[in-house]
């Protein structure tokens, strides 16, 4: 499914809270070549790489971004999404390092058929040889904390989080799977659905979120809750839904970080969150 979509234009911020307006330091992971890692060839995709390609162009047309990591297919690996204090993680160095704004992530999740609320969901990383490719995000990662610290709670690093994969964001299992990685992070955007319900391999939908999100010295960058809501239907098959979910001290909060944060206008971190808030849409 294609739609013709426009700027929009959305800085708006509620409940008496500071923003932060600053250039954004950015990493990207994509997998396409699932195969080299051991998987079966049916296990490829053609696309996740063009989705990050045209993203960063688009995000970052005017140069105003800082891109740092980018990492293809063999070289995304489990440890990258690990939290850094768990054996064998090392997130303080890739995805939660100690400068990150936002991370990319996109190949695939795995998808229960139909998920349950206690259903475990993945990202899948391309790692020969390794023996933990699917990454569990309610055990393994834990993001915005004070790297190497061991201790959650402290002001974060990562603020926001965004995954193009199959479905690691199911809307039943969302509180039970995705509470504890907010140690600090803002936002995080995926996809619920199922097995036989995906989020569609899609050159497409990633561009289309940096268009929303980048263009800002001329157009104003929209809020990641209108670029996720706007393009994360791109390419989609029936019942999918694009999530966004925010964290706060306070129910304002985390409704204002959902709704109103962009790229370069962040609102300061804020410890311990004690409330989630989220939104979805949905494909018919």
């Amino acid at each position: 499914m294609k739609k013709i979509l426009v700027l929009l234009f959305t800085g708006l911020f509620v409940f008496g809270f500071v923003p932060q307006t600053q250039a954004t330091n950015y990493d990207m992971s994509c997998v396409e070549k699932y195969s080299d890692a051991g998987f079966p060839t049916s296990a490829n995709v053609n696309l996740t790489c063009d989705a990050t390609d045209g993203f960063s162009s688009w995000f970052n047309l005017f140069g105003t971004h800082n891109r740092r990591f980018y990492w293809h297919n063999t070289l995304v690996w489990p440890r990258d999404y690990t939290e850094d204090s768990f054996a064998g993680g090392g997130d303080n160095i890739e995805v939660d390092w100690s400068s990150a704004d936002l991370a990319v992530f996109s190949g695939h999740g795995s998808c229960q058929n139909p998920p349950a609320a206690g259903d475990p969901d993945f990202l899948v990383t391309a790692k020969p040889g390794a023996s933990n490719n699917f990454v569990n995000v309610h055990a393994t990662m834990r993001f915005g904390e004070f790297p190497g610290s061991g201790v959650f709670g402290q002001n974060g690093n990562l603020n926001t989080m965004m995954i193009n994969a199959s479905c690691p964001m199911d809307l039943v299992s969302l509180t039970t799977q995705w509470w504890d990685v907010f140690q600090g992070l803002h936002l995080a955007m995926g996809h619920s659905g199922t097995s036989t319900h995906d989020n569609l391999d899609s050159a497409s939908k990633l561009p289309t979120v940096g268009m929303y999100l980048g263009p800002a010295p001329f157009f104003g960058s929209s809020s990641y809750r209108t670029a996720w809501m706007s393009a994360g239907l791109i390419d989609v098959q029936s019942q999918v839904c694009a999530v966004i979910t925010g964290t706060g001290r306070t129910e304002a909060e985390a409704v204002a970080r959902r709704d109103s944060e962009t790229p370069t206008i962040r609102i300061g971190d804020a410890m311990p969150p004690t409330w989630i808030a989220w939104r979805w849409v949905c494909k018919g």
